[in-house]
């Protein structure tokens, strides 16, 4: 169908705007979205990956480095001086999306000697096991590999590759309270582990 020639001698359609930009423009729009949308979603990804990565490096910094957890462990007055005693550490349990409060955490030895009181995990730094209290009260002992610590928590014979690991206490208002923190099995050093 032939056009119709305009006021002028134009075809009348020439002239007339069309419906929307060029097919260039939407296309070159259509690209900016998209990219944008890919820049979104690996900001997404990336997010998480980086603090997964950089988690356990940061959890690796010690007592020094690592948050302090202050937990009521028991009355100082409750504690005989100079035996050893086992407590349960019960606290908070947080993951990443739930905190679960009253949760058994552990367990630790405690000496008291005098005002102060000397706290270490009862987790065998070999496997992870638990350490006990040898029948003569003079020393511990892990009974799956045989690993055994002086009252001090050196290691006196077996496989643990450290000493008990040391927890940081305090007394406040006749209550001991102990930094509680979790340390890599295996390892000669210590390296917390989150938790």
């Amino acid at each position: 169908m032939p056009h119709e020639p305009g006021p002028h001698g134009v075809p009348a359609s020439a002239g007339a705007p069309s419906a929307g930009p060029p097919p260039e423009e939407r296309r070159g729009a259509l690209k900016v979205l998209v990219a944008l949308g890919g820049l979104a979603y690996a900001g997404a990804i990336a997010v998480p990956a980086a603090s997964f990565i950089a988690g356990p490096a940061a959890s690796n910094a010690g007592s020094a480095g690592g948050r302090e957890r202050w937990i009521r462990i028991g009355r100082l007055a409750d504690l005989p001086a100079g035996e050893p005693r086992r407590l349960k550490v019960i606290g908070e349990e947080r993951d990443a999306f739930t905190v679960a409060k009253d949760q058994m955490l552990g367990a630790i030895w405690v000496i008291r000697e005098g005002e102060k009181i000397r706290a270490m995990s009862a987790t065998c730094p070999h496997l992870g096991c638990g350490i006990e209290l040898n029948d003569d009260k003079k020393s511990f002992n892990c009974p799956c590999h045989a690993s055994r610590f002086a009252l001090s928590g050196a290691p006196e014979t077996g496989p643990s590759p450290r000493p008990m690991d040391p927890l940081a206490t305090r007394v406040v208002d006749g209550w001991v309270e102990v930094d509680f923190r979790r340390y890599r099995d295996g390892t000669a050093e210590l390296q917390e582990i989150a938790g």
